[in-house]
């Protein structure tokens, strides 16, 4: 379980896709977010991304958030930054995005299908990934050790009438235990380049009822 399951003590995203702040004349007037892959060096520094949209950008200053531990590895991310332009950045805030490889339905102990508050979804426009924006209802505890869990379960696969062929997906979320006081604001992501179909049908228990979505997978990540 611990490879196709993601639990999280979560940090809130505040962005969807890609937003632009161009008012007033303060450090923040111009900052921009996107969704990143960001490339740690052999020191666990982030010196550069890759943005959805295929721009590549150089930090100034270097990154080195807490949770870029591991050295020469590419992480999903969101990435809030002031352009210098040609190319170069400085970079505001990164936060880890939690990258949901699906998994065969049938390697998941349990089923937990707890609900959440849908946002949004989309295909980036590299190919590489479907972006979920959802909502998590927080709390605290004295113990504080709970945690919701993440996951995407790969249930089934369909032959359509022109002979496409669809994965149907389903978000695994378990409540863990977490006081439902708040919503919080999250995004995850899909990888597609381990999806061999032409589309999949992504399936969400929200706290109006089943959700489902349908995305059609680029031929070049098949």
């Amino acid at each position: 379980m611990r490879n196709i399951l993601l639990s999280m003590a979560l940090i809130a995203a505040t962005a969807c896709e890609t937003d632009s702040y161009d008012t007033g004349t303060g450090k923040y007037s111009y900052t921009r977010a996107d969704f990143v892959e960001a490339h740690t060096d052999g020191k666990c520094v982030i010196k550069g991304v890759e943005t959805d949209d295929g721009i590549r950008l150089s930090l100034y200053p270097e990154a080195a958030p807490k949770w870029t531990n591991r050295p020469d590895t590419v992480y999903r991310a969101l990435m809030y930054y002031n352009d210098k332009g040609g190319g170069s950045v400085e970079p505001i805030s990164i936060s880890p995005v939690p990258v949901l490889t699906p998994r065969p339905e049938h390697e998941f102990e349990d089923r937990h299908t707890d609900p959440v508050r849908f946002e949004s979804i989309w295909l980036s426009k590299s190919g590489k990934y479907i972006n979920i924006g959802l909502y998590l209802k927080n709390g605290t505890t004295d113990s504080g050790s709970e945690r919701h869990t993440l996951g995407m379960m790969r249930e089934t696969t369909t032959v359509n009438d022109d002979l496409t062929r669809t994965a149907r997906l389903r978000l695994y979320h378990d409540q863990g235990g977490v006081p439902e006081y708040y919503s919080s604001r999250y995004h995850v992501s899909i990888p597609c380049d381990g999806i061999d179909t032409d589309s999949v049908t992504i399936s969400i228990n929200t706290y109006e009822g089943m959700s489902e979505h349908k995305i059609k997978i680029p031929d070049r990540m098949k």
